[in-house]
C-alpha cells in the first residue's frame, strides 16, 4: 500500500506566512453493504449480525453522549462530546446553527498507530479525474450502454464517494439535462454503475463528479466521456 495526499492552504488563522493541510486520498469508499460483506469475509460472522451489533453500538453511544459521558472502545477509540464553532466573547452567548454539540472519536493505540510505518506521497500537483473506457458488462461492447445494464467506468483519480450528494454519475443528453446513475462500485481507477431507468438512445456525455478520494476539503471535479446509448 502507497498512501498519497495532497495539500491545501489552510484558513481561519491570522499569520503572516501561509500554512498548509493536508488531504490523504482514499482509494475508494465502501457502501454500508459493502462494509458488513468485508468485515463478514474477515470475521466469520454474518452481514446481519455485524450491522445489528453496529446498530446497537450507535445507540449505546448516543445513549451515554445524551447523559454527558464519554465511551471507550479499547484499543480502538474514545466518543466525547465536543463543541463547534466560535463564540463572540469568553461568555459566548450559545448561538444555535454557529454553536453545536458534537459527538467525536479520539484514536487509541493499536489502532491509531495502524499506519505508523508508512510514509504517504505527495501529489498535490496530480489529482485530475479522467475517464479512459466506458464498457458495458453485459453487451461488451465499448462506449455503448444498453437499458439498465451494468457498464464498467476505467480511469484515473475517479472514486466518486456515494455517499456525497455532489460526488455521482450521470448522463447529460444534448440539453445538458442530467439522469444520475446507481453506483455500485468506485475507486481511483474503476466506477461501477448502471442507470435505474432506460434513457432513449443517442449520444450522450458521460460524467463523474468527484473529489477523486481526498474527502470535503477538496474541491469536486468532473471526468467525462462522450457515448451511445442504445
Amino acid at each position: 500500500m502507497t498512501p498519497r495526499y495532497i495539500t491545501v492552504k489552510g484558513g481561519g488563522i491570522s499569520t503572516s506566512a501561509p500554512f498548509y493541510i493536508g488531504h490523504v486520498q482514499h482509494d475508494r469508499a465502501m457502501s454500508r453493504r459493502e462494509a458488513y460483506e468485508y468485515l463478514s469475509r474477515q470475521t466469520g460472522f454474518r452481514p446481519a449480525q455485524l450491522r445489528a451489533a453496529f446498530l446497537a453500538l450507535g445507540k449505546a453511544l448516543a445513549a451515554n453522549a445524551a447523559r454527558g459521558n464519554s465511551s471507550t472502545i479499547d484499543g480502538v477509540a474514545s466518543f466525547r462530546n465536543v463543541v463547534k464553532g466560535a463564540f463572540e466573547t469568553v461568555h459566548g452567548p450559545w448561538t444555535p446553527g454557529v454553536n453545536m454539540l458534537l459527538v467525536n472519536a479520539f484514536e487509541l493505540d493499536p489502532f491509531k498507530g495502524a499506519l505508523s510505518g508508512f510514509v504517504p506521497v505527495n501529489r498535490t500537483e496530480g489529482a485530475k479525474p479522467v475517464i479512459n473506457t466506458v464498457f458495458d458488462e453485459i453487451t461488451r461492447v465499448y462506449d455503448e450502454i444498453t437499458g439498465t445494464d451494468l457498464f464498467s467506468i476505467a480511469g484515473n483519480d475517479l472514486a466518486p464517494d456515494a455517499t456525497k450528494d455532489d460526488e455521482y454519475v450521470a448522463l447529460a443528453g444534448a440539453q445538458g439535462v442530467e439522469t444520475r446513475c446507481e453506483i455500485e462500485f468506485s475507486d481511483v481507477q474503476n466506477v461501477k454503475a448502471r442507470l435505474p431507468e432506460a434513457l432513449p438512445p443517442g449520444q450522450y456525455t458521460l460524467k463523474v463528479y468527484t473529489r477523486s478520494g481526498f474527502g470535503e476539503g477538496y474541491g469536486v471535479h468532473v471526468a467525462s466521456r462522450k457515448v451511445t446509448v442504445a
